[in-house]
């Protein structure tokens, strides 16, 4: 590829993910005010009575009125049109009884039907089959209990009401539980989405950057793919005024919203010290100092700091723990010295400067250890091993390194989906600018 014939520029890579889940499905939320907590034991309870045989209804009336505690107040119609007509017209009911041969409905659709017409009501069957298989289909279309006429009325129907409300109310208290769940999941899902905006905010911007970096005539392939939403990584530039342009790239322990809070910190604190006069090591040490303070126990940060200067040829850098850092020119390809204490463990800790050739041609490549981390067979990790090796073989292929076919290679090799924070970030500089 002619390199030459390209103005510097910011390539930012999308996704590889099917994307941050922003609309889960909750299922249908329906009306459950007043669901929840104490059930309410009414003293008197309304029965809407389902049966055309006069005979079976007088017999369930009287097992009711001799019922001592709570009260039943019981409503007989004898079709299921007059049933759903009761209903519909808002008067109480506590616990429907409904007769499966009906006039104008029979079988389990009965249930069904009435299930439709008042969804959060019980409802006890009664039929004059004895069977099992039957009474099963009749629980799974929505009654609550079932009842043989057979039996003796003034024995079951009592308790069978009593059970049916409580199982009922016990539906309907899990129904609001899953509901406010959801909705909890739902607020939850909306703030990480409002937070990984904020975070995406942060990276650099081709169109805030390509007039510069073509003046440069360097070139920058990124991506950037937290593991769950938000996260702890980030990478970025500082312009540092004439042929001068510093990168980095950093890591903070974790992933998730608390690491995401912790990469805001930073990233502001870089903001606030960041002096192009002074060298990596330098302000890394500043920035370890600042966040010493900060950070929770167990928390820290690593980071690797560089500034090329397009004029002079060089690349100087510092690390402060970071995955080492691949500098390629050619066909050759090595790793950097990285070492280095991470930040916020040392108010003092002292970084290492380093500089060397940076000509045109050659490129650097930052990157997380979600690359290097992740499990290849068992529990062997690809590490430092397998990223050279698949940067070796993609520059003999190619003659240069492109982040999009790098992941390409590492995804082929690697157990996905990643399990941390993903960066890769290449910076080269063209031949025939700067």
């Amino acid at each position: 590829m002619n390199m030459a014939s390209r103005g510097g520029r910011l390539i930012r890579l999308p996704s590889r993910t099917g994307g941050w889940r922003t609309d889960p499905e909750a299922g249908e939320t329906a009306n459950v005010a007043g669901i929840g907590g104490t059930r309410v034991v009414k003293d008197t309870l309304h029965v809407l009575l389902v049966e055309d045989e006069p005979g079976d209804a007088r017999l369930v009336e009287y097992a009711l009125r001799m019922s001592s505690a709570p009260v039943f107040m019981v409503k007989h119609v004898g079709t299921l049109a007059a049933a759903i007509e009761h209903i519909d017209s808002g008067q109480t009911v506590d616990v429907v009884l409904l007769d499966l041969s009906l006039p104008d409905s029979t079988g389990i659709a009965t249930v069904s039907r009435m299930q439709e017409a008042a969804s959060r009501t019980p409802i006890v069957i009664m039929t004059g089959m004895d069977d099992p298989r039957f009474a099963s289909y009749a629980l799974e279309a929505g009654a609550q209990d079932y009842l043989i006429k057979s039996d003796d009325p003034e024995r079951t129907v009592g308790r069978a009401i009593r059970y049916a409300i409580t199982r009922m109310a016990g539906q309907l208290e899990r129904q609001a539980l899953l509901e406010r769940i959801a909705e909890q999941q739902r607020h939850l899902v909306e703030e990480v989405n409002a937070a990984r905006a904020m975070q995406f905010d942060l990276l650099p911007r081709p169109e805030r950057l390509d007039e510069r970096l073509a003046t440069l005539g360097v070139e920058v392939e990124s991506f950037f793919e937290p593991s769950s939403g938000i996260g702890g990584d980030l990478w970025g530039c500082l312009d540092c005024g004439g042929p001068r342009m510093s990168f980095y790239c950093f890591d903070f322990t974790g992933h998730g919203i608390g690491a995401a809070l912790n990469v805001f910190r930073l990233h502001a604190l870089i903001s606030d010290h960041w002096d192009p006069r002074r060298q990596p090591g330098e302000m890394l040490t500043t920035l370890s100092a600042a966040l010493k303070g900060l950070l929770g126990r167990g928390q820290f940060a690593t980071m690797f700091l560089c500034t090329i200067d397009t004029e002079a040829g060089e690349i100087e850098w510092a690390s402060a723990g970071a995955p080492a850092p691949v500098m390629m020119l050619g066909q050759d390809s090595r790793f950097l010295d990285a070492r280095g204490i991470p930040l916020g463990l040392s108010r003092s800790p002292g970084y290492r400067e380093h500089r060397e050739p940076f000509p045109p041609g050659a490129a650097l490549f930052m990157y997380s250890d979600a690359i290097t981390d992740s499990p290849v067979e068992g529990e062997t990790l690809f590490g430092e091993g397998g990223l050279s090796e698949a940067i070796q073989g993609l520059l003999l292929r190619h003659g240069e390194l492109r982040v999009d076919h790098l992941l390409d290679e590492v995804c082929r090799q690697v157990h996905m989906p990643f399990e941390d924070d993903l960066t890769a970030v290449c910076i080269r500089r063209l031949r025939g600018e700067g």
